[in-house]
């Protein structure tokens, strides 16, 4: 389990940097330390620790003191406000709360739950040597759960997925494989670590390789860039958005560095454009992932081999995908679009305190074999060996009977010059039911007439969009994922108008 890769990468790397200088033995003892203070506080195996602060050490003694006690881990959306916050807490009915002065006042909004523990406390205890130094390990098997991470909640009420152990472990060493993950590595972490991306991808594998951890309290991109010219940084993962804005600041005369070993995208589709670009200013290939919350990492392009632009690559190591009619567990041929099905010892334990939804979430193939149903389309390219993702089951547009897959559209008109993103839903038509109507951030001058014009030789006239509207920004998440109900909900609040509409 993860506790096993951890403590075995202590054998070798002891004194090597783990956590922004700060050696790998340290950063263990200074949890075991955090360990025996929760434990004091009441906490057992078992419990929930809520951890609601920005990226600090503090979190991440946290994490893993509870893991050491056998306790469960809740990382909490540092953009949680009242009601979010109230029914995570609600919900996962924490025995104490790690929490920053900031997040304090929020916290009272929403009611508070269990005992609150400033994360500057956290630390203190850490460095505390006269609280001991023993690596502690009590009594966490592979199968508990290590912990509850709360899915994004764009389409409904965000749900906790129990990771175990096991997952944790299974999810670090699949990535430590498909990365090729050195021990000398250091990674820039300025992605939330209350989302599997920062907190698994990032933070869990670097500490299981016995590498080193550049942790950022929040993305700055004039800081990320300044970072990696200092040449000490090998790795840096990002949402699409973070990259979007690295070109930013080097279109507004910011120096790039000098190429590193991987630039790693994920929890939302990279544009081809982005790709393109980031390879010429940068150049470097951003590696596209996919993965979830409730099952970490399941597909990811090849290290050595070609990264096509919009794809993400094969399984890694000990992961099982299967395209499937949505609904079903039968698989379909390759190039046809499907639901993306997911076995693996990365698949999370089901949702906490919900047995139906868990229930739901799974299929059985003709074999007795469970699938986890990703709620994601697909397509296998046979020829090149790769996945593409088609977009969500729920943003299917069915128009006069078509099946129409935003993500197509979307990939089509980011491929356009000054189109840094793009999203497509439908819009209620009383005669074809639907029909795609995009909505793209865009740099001046942008003409959705030609877009439209040219759109018409590459797709099939039922997937035009009907409309192009040019917006500011999209809205996202607090990982730059597409909000498509909010952005649904504000065209349907502006009647389907915009203030600057093209085509």
């Amino acid at each position: 389990m993860l506790l096993d890769l951890f403590d075995a990468a202590l054998i070798d790397r002891r004194d090597a940097p783990a956590l922004d200088g700060v050696s790998l033995l340290r950063v263990h003892a200074g949890a075991s330390r955090v360990a025996a203070r929760f434990a004091d506080l009441g906490v057992r195996r078992g419990d929930r620790v809520a951890i609601y602060c920005e990226n600090r050490h503090g979190f991440v003694y946290s994490f893993l003191g509870a893991l050491r006690l056998g306790a469960i881990a809740v990382p909490v959306n540092v953009l949680y406000r009242s009601a979010d916050l109230a029914h995570v807490l609600s919900d996962a009915e924490p025995a104490i709360v790690v929490r920053s002065v900031a997040g304090a006042r929020h916290l009272d909004d929403a009611g508070g739950a269990g005992t609150a523990v400033d994360a500057g406390e956290v630390e203190a205890w850490a460095a505390d040597e006269s609280l001991g130094s023993e690596i502690r390990r009590r009594g966490a098997r592979a199968d508990d759960v290590a912990a509850i991470v709360y899915t994004s909640g764009t389409t409904g009420r965000s749900k906790g997925a129990m990771l175990t152990h096991a997952n944790l472990a299974a999810a670090a060493a699949a990535l430590m494989a498909a990365w090729r993950w050195r021990a000398d590595d250091t990674l820039l972490l300025a992605l939330p670590l209350f989302h599997v991306h920062g907190l698994v991808a990032g933070l869990c594998t670097s500490l299981a390789a016995g590498s080193h951890v550049l942790l950022r309290e929040r993305f700055d991109a004039r800081d990320v860039l300044a970072t990696l010219r200092r040449g000490e940084v090998t790795a840096f993962f990002g949402v699409p958005t973070m990259y979007v804005r690295l070109l930013e600041a080097v279109a507004a005369g910011a120096e790039p560095p000098a190429p590193i070993r991987l630039y790693v995208s994920g929890s939302a589709p990279l544009s081809t454009e982005t790709f393109r670009e980031f390879g010429v200013a940068f150049g470097a290939a951003i590696l596209e992932r996919y993965g979830a919350t409730e099952f970490g990492f399941v597909l990811s392009n090849r290290y050595g081999g070609p990264r096509p632009a919009g794809s993400v690559g094969i399984p890694v190591p000990g992961a099982s995908v299967r395209i499937a009619q949505p609904g079903g567990a039968a698989p379909l041929e390759a190039g046809r679009i499907g639901e993306l099905l997911v076995r693996g010892p990365t698949v999370f334990a089901g949702y906490w305190r919900r047995p139906q939804d868990t229930a739901d979430a799974f299929v059985a193939d003709g074999d007795g074999r469970r699938w986890y149903r990703s709620g994601d389309l697909a397509r296998y390219d046979a020829e090149h060996d790769v996945y593409s993702i088609a977009g969500r089951i729920k943003e299917l547009i069915i128009t006069g009977g078509f099946n129409v897959y935003p993500r197509e559209i979307e990939n089509a008109i980011e491929a356009f010059d000054g189109v840094r993103a793009c999203a497509v839903i439908g819009k209620p038509d009383a005669a074809r039911g639907e029909l795609p109507v995009a909505f793209v951030e865009a740099e001046p001058p942008f003409d959705g007439a030609v877009v439209l014009d040219a759109l018409r030789g590459r797709l099939a006239s039922f997937k035009i969009p009907k409309e192009i509207h040019v917006v500011d920004e999209l809205p996202r998440n607090a990982m730059g994922k597409l909000d498509k109900p909010a952005l649904r909900a504000r065209f349907e609040g502006t009647g389907g108008a915009t203030p600057r509409q093209e085509g």
